[in-house]
């Protein structure tokens, strides 16, 4: 009988709330039928990084139990994308985004793993000019938009539990680097979430 020991049932438990993370945002779009307030340039990066990370995964021939929740996690993020710009009545983007879609996972295929080592090693400035860029417009909107603060819980949680068991397992600073600053800048974005909502929450009242 095969031992299950706690890290890996954290494990399992983490690719669970990484699979179901954006449901939340989708349904929040679909419920809307609105692509306002959300930051689609966000939404682009995490496409291209979950993309990359899979490729990167499958490349090194890791099992599939390693990258099968971000594959999910990717798919979820581009469907957000596309609805995003669909309610938005947005056809000519909409129509360059499967393009592009369908460009860069042609690439990925064939980008030798050496090159997709290259392009990981540059996540750093890529995070941190996303998530500092989304930190600013929320601070100046005086709101979060449309994002769900259900998705944004399970990403801050799943990311924090992944920077523990990478820890744990000795993975390279390299990797775990860029999951410190997303989960910095996560834990900021969710605190704006709480702020703005409940000051919108007061005014109402």
């Amino acid at each position: 009988m095969m031992e299950v020991d706690g890290m890996t049932i954290l494990g399992y438990v983490l690719a669970v709330m990484g699979s179901v993370a954006f449901i939340p945002q989708i349904q929040t779009i679909l419920k809307s039928k609105s692509g306002e307030g959300l930051d689609l340039v966000m939404f682009s990066i995490a496409d291209f990084v979950t993309a990359l990370v899979t490729s990167l995964c499958i490349k090194s021939g890791l099992d599939i139990s390693n990258w099968a929740e971000v594959i999910v996690t990717n798919i979820q993020v581009f469907t957000i994308h596309a609805l995003a710009r669909y309610y938005l009545n947005q056809p000519k983007q909409l129509s360059l985004l499967f393009g592009a879609k369908l460009l860069y996972i042609a690439v990925l295929t064939v980008a030798p793993l050496s090159w997709i080592k290259i392009v990981m090693n540059c996540l750093l400035p890529v995070v941190l000019f996303e998530r500092g860029g989304a930190v600013y417009k929320h601070y100046k909107n005086k709101s979060t938009g449309q994002l769900s603060g259900a998705t944004l819980f399970l990403q801050w949680a799943q990311i924090s539990g992944r920077i523990f068991t990478s820890v744990m397992s000795g993975a390279e600073t390299d990797f775990i680097a860029p999951m410190v600053l997303q989960c910095f800048f996560g834990t900021i974005i969710l605190g704006q979430w709480l702020l703005y909502r409940s000051a919108k929450d007061e005014k109402t009242e």
